[in-house]
C-alpha cells in the first residue's frame, strides 16, 4: 500500500459492523480502493457481506399469521400464502352463500384446513403430472371452457357467473387445464391399479344396507297453480279461486292439460314443462297438496284445491306402490360406488406419498383452544340481576 498512510486510511473508513440499517453503507471503500481488500481482509468482508444479507432476509419474514405474505404451507416447489388461502376460502363460502361473518370460528377455521389441504394436494399432484405433459392441454382446456358457456342464455350472464364466483375467464381457464392435466395424472397412475369389484362385493354391499334399497310409494303428476298471497283479501281469494276453476273446466273439456298449464300456471318450476311434476313421495309436498295426489286415482283430474300457495288441481298420472329393489335392479349402481370408494383410497394414497415427497409442511398455527367452562365464564350470557324490592309501604 504504498503513498498510502494505512492508519489514516483505516480512520476514514472503518464503519460500524454491529450497525445493521443503512448507515453501515457509509464507511464503504470507493470502487478504486478495492483492490486494496486483499488476503483476510477479503474474505472477512465477503462473509460479512453475506450475514448482513441473511440478517436483512431474516428481518422480513412476515410473521403475522393473518398477514396475506404470511406462507401457511410450504414444500419442495410448494408455497401457499395466507393471501391465496383467503381467495379460495371466499370463493367457497360465495358458493354457498355465506359470508366469514355468518360462520362460526371452529367450523371457519375446519373449512380453511380443508381447503388448504385440497391446494396442497392440487399443487404436488400438478407438479407430478407435469413430469409427463398432457398434449395440447390448453387447447382442450379451451374447448372445455366453450361447451361451459354454451350453458348460459348468452355472454353477460356467463360473466355476471364468474363476477359471483369471484373470478376470471382466465383464471377459469387456467383451473380447467390444470384438472385436465391432474385427471391425466390419475388415469396414469391410479385407474391401472383399480381392479373391478367382485360379485361378492357387490353382494355383500347390498346386503349391509338394506335402507338404500326401499322405495316408498309415489306418484307422478301434473298441477295447475294459481297463486294467493297470504295477504290477499277475500275478495281477491275468490277470485283467483274462480281462475282456477276456469282453468279446470278447460282442461275438463278437452284442452290439453299441458297448454293450459302453460297459459295459466304460476308455478315457475313446472310452468314450462306443462305443469308436470318430478315423482314424490309422502312428506315431500304440502299437507292437503299430499292428501289429494295420493287419494287421486291414477288418469283421474282432481277438484281444485287449496294450500299456502294459493289454489291447484292436479292430474295424476301414475303411481307406484311402495317396494324393495332386487340386487339386479342396482347391481350396476353397486358396482360404481364400489368403484369409486376404491378410486378414492387410491387417490389418496398417491397423494399422501407425494406431499411425503414434497416435504410439505402446514404453517398455520393451531386455533385458539375455547376457555373452560367455568363460574367466571358461563356457556350462555348470564340472566339479568333481579330487580330490586319496592320500598314497604307505610
Amino acid at each position: 500500500m504504498a503513498g498510502i498512510n494505512r492508519r489514516s486510511w483505516v480512520e476514514k473508513r472503518e464503519f460500524p459492523l454491529k450497525v445493521v440499517d443503512k448507515t453501515v453503507f457509509m464507511g464503504l471503500p470507493k470502487r478504486g480502493d478495492w483492490p486494496y481488500l486483499k488476503g483476510s481482509m477479503q474474505k472477512h468482508f465477503s462473509l460479512y457481506l453475506t450475514l448482513l444479507a441473511a440478517v436483512l432476509v431474516a428481518g422480513c419474514a412476515v410473521k403475522d399469521p393473518q398477514d396475506p405474505r404470511f406462507v401457511v404451507a410450504e414444500g419442495k416447489g410448494i408455497k401457499i400464502t395466507r393471501g391465496e388461502l383467503n381467495g379460495e376460502v371466499d370463493r367457497a363460502l360465495t358458493n354457498f352463500n355465506l359470508s366469514r361473518d355468518k360462520v362460526p370460528a371452529p367450523q371457519l377455521n375446519s373449512l380453511e384446513m380443508n381447503i388448504l389441504n385440497q391446494m396442497i394436494n392440487r399443487q404436488v399432484a400438478l407438479s407430478e403430472a407435469r413430469k409427463t405433459p398432457l398434449a395440447n392441454a390448453a387447447g382442450l382446456a379451451k374447448e372445455q371452457l366453450e361447451k361451459m358457456k354454451k350453458n348460459f342464455p348468452d355472454a353477460k350472464a356467463f360473466d355476471e357467473q364468474l363476477a359471483k364466483a369471484k373470478t376470471t375467464e382466465q383464471a377459469m381457464l387456467k383451473e380447467i387445464e390444470q384438472k385436465l392435466e391432474v385427471d391425466n395424472l390419475m388415469r396414469a397412475r391410479v385407474e391401472p391399479s383399480l381392479k373391478a369389484p367382485s360379485d361378492q362385493d357387490v353382494q355383500k354391499f347390498y346386503n349391509e344396507n338394506p335402507k338404500l334399497w326401499q322405495r316408498n310409494e309415489t306418484v307422478q303428476a301434473q298441477h295447475i297453480l294459481v297463486k294467493v298471497d297470504a295477504s290477499a283479501d277475500a275478495a281477491t281469494k275468490a277470485a283467483k279461486k274462480k281462475a282456477a276453476e276456469a282453468a279446470l273446466a278447460r282442461v275438463n273439456k278437452g284442452e290439453p292439460f299441458e297448454k293450459v298449464a302453460q297459459e295459466v300456471s304460476d308455478d315457475p318450476g313446472s310452468k314450462a314443462r306443462g305443469g308436470e311434476l318430478p315423482p314424490f313421495s309422502k312428506g315431500q309436498m304440502t299437507p292437503n297438496f299430499e292428501k289429494v295426489a295420493f287419494s287421486t286415482a291414477p288418469g283421474k283430474t282432481s277438484a281444485v284445491f287449496e294450500t299456502p300457495f294459493g289454489y291447484h288441481f292436479i292430474k295424476v298420472k301414475a303411481k307406484e306402490g311402495a317396494k324393495t329393489l332386487k340386487l339386479e335392479d342396482v347391481k350396476n349402481e353397486i358396482m360404481a360406488h364400489l368403484k369409486r370408494l376404491k378410486q378414492g383410497e387410491a387417490t389418496r394414497l398417491l397423494l399422501e406419498d407425494l406431499r411425503k415427497e414434497a416435504a410439505v409442511k402446514i404453517l398455520l398455527p393451531a386455533p385458539a383452544v375455547p376457555a373452560p367452562v367455568t363460574a367466571t365464564t358461563p356457556p350462555v350470557s348470564a340472566p339479568p340481576a333481579p330487580p330490586a324490592p319496592a320500598p314497604a309501604k307505610k
